[in-house]
């Protein structure tokens, strides 16, 4: 069996590093690390709908709905009406949520390098690869009693 603080240091480990990431993007740029991965994703899905905003950053429709608000507000951003249907938007970036795009990625990897530092290339692999297991995983558990006997095809 697992050991059950395994999925505790998951959680404590997820949370210091978004911390991590909200100091630093806030010193550096005044934006949290949310505001950064909607622009990152608008960098690569210009044009994109609100839903797939919210689900390509992990948040509920209501809740990108106020990140897009502040978004708009402080300039990154603009929110407009879709072409084929008027009752719903497109996001695209403005110039100062393409400078941040830009500016960010030194601190990207800076910060990688930070974390990452003393851990080698084998752990690294190792540990990529448990954690892309553990979510699929995650993502395919229902809740409900699972059979010893039955194995999750990844």
């Amino acid at each position: 069996m697992a050991d059950p603080r395994l999925f505790h240091m998951l959680h404590l480990c997820h949370r210091a590093v978004f911390r991590a990431a909200d100091r630093a993007l806030t010193s550096r740029f005044g934006i949290t690390a949310a505001q950064h991965a909607a622009l990152m994703f608008l960098a690569e899905q210009e044009g994109a709908s609100m839903s797939a905003l919210a689900a390509a950053v992990g948040l509920k429709p209501a809740a990108v709905s106020g990140l897009i608000d502040r978004m708009e507000k402080n300039g990154f951003l603009e929110r407009c009406a879709a072409a084929k249907d008027r009752r719903s938007f497109e996001l695209f970036l403005k110039p100062a949520g393409r400078d941040i795009v830009k500016e960010s990625k030194a601190l990207i990897e800076e910060s990688n390098r930070y974390l990452l530092e003393g851990i080698d290339d084998e752990t690294r692999e190792q540990i990529a690869d448990f954690l892309e297991k553990v979510t699929v995983r995650a993502e395919a558990y229902s809740g409900e009693a699972i059979n010893e006997n039955e194995e999750l095809a990844l």
